[in-house]
């Protein structure tokens, strides 16, 4: 059995922001939200990982996140996070990771909407593909901050069509990620998200990733670049 979102940080985000609510979003299969569901936060827990993978590689990746993942939780302006090439490719294959992890917390219609491949890939490779995945950073506020309904958590799968793919998201406090995973001709790749003051690309990785970007991200940004058309990364290109 898998925690969605590992207990030690539920646990020191408990601790850090008391009031904390989940929400699961439950997608249609063209990505239109249904409804959502008010849980504990990292009280939810999937079946679909063997013990070896659970205590092995999994275990792995999570442990290598482990020290930079709470100050961008937690969004503490006074500390810097630095990541070189190799810790960018981890937080981004465990953001992947916990989106997969999340849509098994979904009814079984959804359980196909990230593809077989994506799995496939992730478990050998241990990181995103630099040709068809990309991912971008968002500096958030937290909704609700300072009361009972505080939203910490929230995450958010659904298919795209053309190209044919996914797109995943996931915020964890203030911070939030979100995950392009396309199929694409073999001579193709996709385009790198742009930087934005409040959004920073997080995949492909860059020689030195500086967190945090100049200014947060409100909701009504964060709806404008993942719904409104703006969140697609700028086409596809022929690789070099």
């Amino acid at each position: 059995m898998e925690h969605v979102i590992p207990k030690w940080i539920s646990k020191s985000a408990r601790d850090a922001v008391p009031g904390i609510n989940q929400t699961s979003v439950i997608l249609d299969a063209d990505g239109t939200p249904l409804r959502t569901v008010g849980q504990k936060f990292g009280d939810v827990t999937v079946k679909c990982v063997c013990t070896t993978c659970n205590t092995g590689w999994m275990s792995k990746l999570e442990t290598s996140v482990k020290p930079v993942l709470l100050p961008l939780v937690l969004g503490t302006d006074e500390f810097v996070v630095v990541l070189d090439e190799q810790q960018q490719a981890d937080l981004a294959a465990w953001v992947m990771k916990t989106v997969m992890m999340f849509s098994f917390t979904l009814p079984n219609e959804f359980h196909s909407t990230i593809p077989a491949a994506d799995y496939a890939h992730l478990y050998r490779y241990r990181r995103l593909s630099t040709r068809r995945m990309t991912a971008r950073a968002f500096h958030l506020l937290v909704p609700g901050h300072g009361t009972a309904g505080e939203v910490l958590f929230e995450a958010k799968v659904g298919k795209s069509v053309n190209p044919r793919g996914f797109i995943g998201f996931l915020r964890l406090g203030h911070f939030g990620v979100q995950v392009y995973s396309m199929r694409l001709p073999g001579d193709t790749r996709l385009c790198e998200f742009a930087e934005f003051p409040n959004v920073k690309p997080l995949w492909p990785p860059v020689a030195r990733w500086v967190w945090p970007p100049e200014q947060a991200c409100d909701e009504a940004m964060l709806k404008a670049l993942t719904e409104d058309g703006t969140a697609f990364p700028v086409g596809t290109r022929k690789k070099r």
